[in-house]
């Protein structure tokens, strides 16, 4: 479903009145929700910190892998970490940046340095000049235009210094920052230095772009980071519900995969690697003719995982069971998982399994080649249970029930007689998911059942 340009616009100007807001919401929040005093060795360098410097307000990021205001990282590969914090030293200053070093059984203030950003979405490390030495990359949200952009930060000779992070704009024609949705740090084209997969929504045009951002040193000797190679994305998204460096092939092809939101039905997923043959950064999936995936669509919300524990992602996608169709009030899905090949000529998706997936409860049950077109689902979300039916296609579908798998709490299930002609197939803490069949049936036995019976 495509959204207008002008809900989209809507969207944004609310998003943008949000982070802004003249300062009232992020300054209100931060006197109201200050976040725990940290213990440990956190503790000892925010007082090294608030010795130096005075009392401040530590920034911690909204998103991405370290969500601390006080990271602990080994910048410079010796063996010891340093601390990386983020700080504002009053409610109306910048954040800036604090790099400390361990001495002895303290912590000491090595170099500062004032950002450009207004609030930090993520912090990523990587050696993306091949110097030895971690890069702290930097998300940072701009609440005038609303949008996130990267910079960039080495560690050396105990002074921190910027690395310059821009895209050349045709529009503009000029040079401007980087903006992004979502970014991840890895060596993608194996080259022995670390480069940014940066993917961005633009939500005035519709439209969406995989960036790839990697360290360049120039003529002056004076290193800069830039966009060497874009594709296009899906631009019909509205959020990013997972992102994460994954392997994506059996030949060892590592990239980027998002999950990604359509609307309250619809989800995606988008790969996204560096071609070594092509000298290409591929978005496999994404269709110039339909301007968006198709490919990898579903309408449950679940996204692509390693289902087989071998290592590569896989990807889920539905189709309807038996008994329903596009105009059914509340269908059931049967999702296969895919793994993705690539070759030359282009790409396949290898299915490797099927199942009925019951978001409510978190479980899968794996679908047998003998069910196809033989069985369906209804499920009951209120009672929570999962029904399970022979299909026939010229009867009533929800006639003949074969069995049915009920998620009991602990409670319940110890209570004397409610659990009757149940049998256990896993048990949680505090969740009992059990299996009562159907006389006369002869699709499944309960232990046959428990082997097919998987939590996500």
């Amino acid at each position: 479903m495509r959204f207008s340009k002008a809900i989209r616009l809507i969207a944004a100007l609310l998003g943008i009145s949000l982070l802004c807001g003249c300062g009232g919401i992020v300054n209100n929040s931060e006197r109201l929700m200050r976040p725990p005093y940290p213990a440990g060795d956190g503790k000892k360098i925010q007082e090294q910190l608030t010795k130096t410097l005075g009392n401040i307000i530590l920034k911690y990021p909204k998103g991405g892998n370290y969500r601390s205001a006080i990271i602990q990282t080994d910048l410079d590969f010796d063996g010891q970490n340093e601390a990386v914090a983020f700080y504002r030293k009053d409610e109306s200053s910048l954040i800036s940046l604090a790099v400390l070093k361990q001495t002895d059984d303290d912590w000491k203030l090595i170099a500062t340095k004032e950002s450009d950003g207004g609030d930090v979405e993520r912090v990523m490390f990587g050696d993306v000049d091949k110097n030895g030495r971690k890069e702290i990359i930097v998300g940072w949200t701009i609440y005038s235009s609303g949008s996130n952009v990267i910079a960039a930060y080495g560690f050396d000779d105990d002074t921190i210094y910027s690395i310059s992070v821009k895209e050349y704009s045709e529009t503009l024609s000029e040079n401007i920052s980087v903006a992004y949705t979502d970014m991840q740090i890895y060596d993608f084209d194996k080259d022995g230095k670390d480069e940014i997969i940066a993917s961005h929504i633009n939500i005035f045009d519709c439209t969406a772009t995989a960036k790839l951002v990697e360290f360049q040193k120039g003529v002056d000797n004076v290193g800069t980071m830039s966009v060497t190679d874009s594709a296009p994305l899906d631009g019909n998204v509205l959020s990013y519900n997972q992102s994460k460096v994954c392997r994506l092939t059996d030949d060892s092809i590592y990239g980027v995969v998002l999950d990604s939101n359509k609307d309250n039905n619809t989800n995606i997923t988008e790969f996204i690697y560096w071609d070594s043959l092509k000298g290409d950064l591929m978005t496999p999936f994404y269709s110039a003719e339909d301007k968006a995936v198709i490919s990898t669509v579903r309408n449950i919300p679940v996204n692509s995982m390693d289902i087989d524990s071998d290592g590569i992602v896989d990807i889920p996608v539905t189709e309807y069971m038996p008994g329903y169709d596009s105009i059914s009030e509340s269908p059931m899905y049967l999702t296969t998982w895919y793994s993705f090949d690539c070759d030359p000529q282009g790409y396949s998706l290898i299915s490797k399994k099927k199942a009925v997936i019951n978001t409510a409860e978190s479980y899968s049950i794996t679908w047998q080649s003998s069910w196809e077109n033989n069985v369906t689902c209804r499920i009951d979300e209120k009672n929570r249970i999962l029904y399970f039916y022979h299909y026939q296609k010229d009867r009533f579908a929800f006639s003949d029930e074969i069995f049915r798998i009920k998620a009991f709490t602990k409670s319940e299930w110890d209570e004397s007689g409610i659990n009757s002609g149940y049998a256990i197939l896993e048990k949680t803490s505090d969740t009992v998911y059990a299996v009562s069949l159907t006389s006369g049936q002869k699709f499944a036995d309960s232990e046959t059942l428990k082997s097919y019976f998987k939590l996500m």
